[in-house]
């Protein structure tokens, strides 16, 4: 098993070499006719396997971590109906999805149904246009971008309400990130990535201008062992639609031109997998 050291200099060597995808695959050529728009996309680290939200199909698939599909999962009806699913979280053997119609679904990861919570709302356990959440590893609490509520909304373990955060700061959070001092907020509409400590109080705001973070349409990020950034940037001009790296300074240290970016996240090997849901709706590993 490799050391954090370890980790830490694959990561921060090998993103200025990666220009071209490895695997790069039409999900159409997959077999997977029906597959459109891949949007949310996951790891389970304890097998490698690559879990992607398909938003318009209302499935998830899972990969193995050669690009290859194995199966996938999501009721047509009944409490596990999928509807528009596009954030995903893993944590031990579960798998939580955030979707467009304003609830979760707990899945286990071999795709059988748990539980469902949320509903359309401004109050405790309800939504307004669910995006991104993700899971703390140490005490199985759940953070959920409530993106037209302006907030992040803390569940427990067992997913009942703690507390909500953000209201005064966030225009359309889109995706939450969490390292050991920050809580990690992507705001779409007013491309920014807020910082919060786990006091829920906000440390700063990191605003495309004068940082570097030149982002037109922001959609999900994700944080490696270094602390580096990685941001889709889902712009409709081609030229500019990329993938955003930038260290724990928020210098930018490399870009990866790439069409419709949308879900992404580093495996434990140092590659970026990243899928778009525009045009041929791919899946990429960098």
């Amino acid at each position: 098993m490799a050391t954090a050291n370890t980790l830490e200099r694959i990561f921060s060597v090998d993103y200025k070499s990666k220009i071209q995808p490895i695997v790069s695959v039409c999900i159409w050529e997959m077999g997977l006719e029906n597959l459109n728009a891949p949007y949310g996309v996951t790891i389970d680290n304890s097998t490698g396997d690559i879990y992607v939200a398909d938003r318009w199909n209302n499935c998830v698939v899972v990969f193995d971590c050669n690009g290859q599909i194995m199966f996938e999962f999501g009721d047509e009806e009944g409490e596990g109906k999928m509807n528009g699913p596009i954030g995903l979280a893993i944590c031990r053997d579960r798998i939580l999805i955030a979707q467009r119609n304003n609830c979760i679904l707990n899945y286990q990861v071999n795709g059988e149904f748990v539980s469902r919570i949320g509903k359309l709302g401004k109050g405790e356990l309800e939504f307004d246009y669910l995006c991104g959440l993700t899971i703390d590893e140490s005490n199985g609490e759940v953070y959920i971008c409530d993106s037209n509520n302006h907030r992040i909304q803390i569940l427990s373990k067992e997913l009942t309400y703690k507390t909500q955060f953000g209201q005064d700061n966030l225009e359309s959070p889109f995706d939450v990130k969490l390292t050991k001092e920050f809580i990690h907020i992507l705001d779409e509409s007013n491309p920014c990535l807020h910082l919060y400590n786990y006091n829920l109080v906000l440390h700063k705001s990191i605003i495309s201008k004068g940082y570097g973070l030149q982002l037109m349409n922001p959609y999900f990020f994700y944080i490696d062992h270094s602390n580096n950034i990685l941001i889709t940037d889902y712009s409709y001009i081609s030229s500019s639609a990329s993938i955003s790296i930038f260290n724990y300074q928020f210098d930018l240290i490399h870009k990866i031109s790439i069409a419709y970016p949308t879900g992404i996240t580093v495996d434990n090997r140092g590659r970026v997998i990243v899928v778009c849901a525009g045009g041929e709706h791919r899946f990429n590993i960098f």
